[in-house]
């Protein structure tokens, strides 16, 4: 039996699994991020996307990050202490993955968070030369996305506290466990890692302040769909899709309807939009 469970191991030593599925004779690998304290599995739309995938010869890898659930005690990753800028040592060792199986074009994708990873990562990845195109599916700004959803006041203040802590050598203690988005725990670390004005997560995906200079530099065919309901733009979300088409022309957008931020009952729709742009 091919076992399509994998794993593989970053070059800081973090084991990674995965939920690879091949495509008989095929070349193209669709290499899929999940989101904030997501993991492999969890959005079903990746189970109706890997079906039609790998029925029309593309083969498909979707791929635990360090930020999957919110806390591994094991290896000390999980959303709750993750550090943004770590996205581009699972993303490398993931593509070494494919590129070790000899796949010669590499689509990769990102689903909320994920977004946010795959665009910094065709900025500053070590592979991002090998990237043919990009997926972006419910792109969010997660900084803005988290003093919306807190408030202004609740979140300076935890930003104030969060540097107290990391002053005095405990950037590993946890804020409340409401403290980000008011799902989960942060460690102050990765609180200040994620919301502060100067973090690099902050100049991904800024649709708020109406200019998108890291993803306008993005040199290869970019897919961005997006629901109408639940998204995390901070601006309306017609408005955050004309920025990201305007700031870069290889960009194609959809907005679809009645759909929410996970593709809940649109996955069939879904996958016929990227399988047509996957084609292309």
């Amino acid at each position: 039996m091919n076992y399509p469970v994998v794993q593989v191991k970053t070059h800081d030593n973090i084991w990674l699994s995965g939920l690879f599925l091949g495509a008989e004779n095929s070349k193209i690998v669709f290499l899929h991020t999940h989101g904030t304290a997501s993991n492999f599995y969890e959005e079903y739309f990746v189970e109706v996307l890997a079906k039609k995938l790998t029925r029309d010869g593309v083969s498909i890898l979707s791929a635990n990050n360090r930020g999957a659930g919110a806390y591994d005690p094991w290896q000390k990753i999980g959303a709750s202490v993750e550090l943004f800028e770590d996205c581009l040592i699972d993303i490398d060792a993931w593509i070494e993955f494919v590129l070790e199986k000899g796949y010669e074009k590499i689509i990769l994708s990102g689903h909320s968070l994920g977004t946010e990873k795959v665009v910094y990562y065709m900025h500053s990845g070590k592979y991002k030369d090998k990237i043919s195109s990009v997926v972006l599916l419910a792109p969010a700004s997660s900084p803005g996305s988290e003093s919306e959803l807190i408030g202004e006041d609740r979140l300076r203040l935890q930003i104030e506290e969060s540097k107290k802590l990391v002053e005095a050598g405990n950037g590993d203690t946890f804020l409340p466990r409401k403290a980000y988005g008011n799902i989960m725990p942060k460690s102050a670390e990765s609180f200040l890692n994620f919301t502060s004005s100067d973090s690099v997560i902050s100049k991904v995906l800024p649709f708020h302040i109406g200019r998108l200079e890291m993803y306008g530099k993005v040199n290869v065919p970019i897919l961005a769909v997006i629901g109408d309901q639940e998204e995390y733009t901070v601006i309306p979300i017609k408005e955050a899709l004309d920025l990201m088409v305007g700031e870069n022309p290889k960009t194609e957008a959809h907005q679809m309807v009645n759909c929410d931020h996970d593709f809940v009952d649109k996955e069939e729709e879904l996958s016929e939009i990227i399988l047509n742009f996957v084609k292309k």
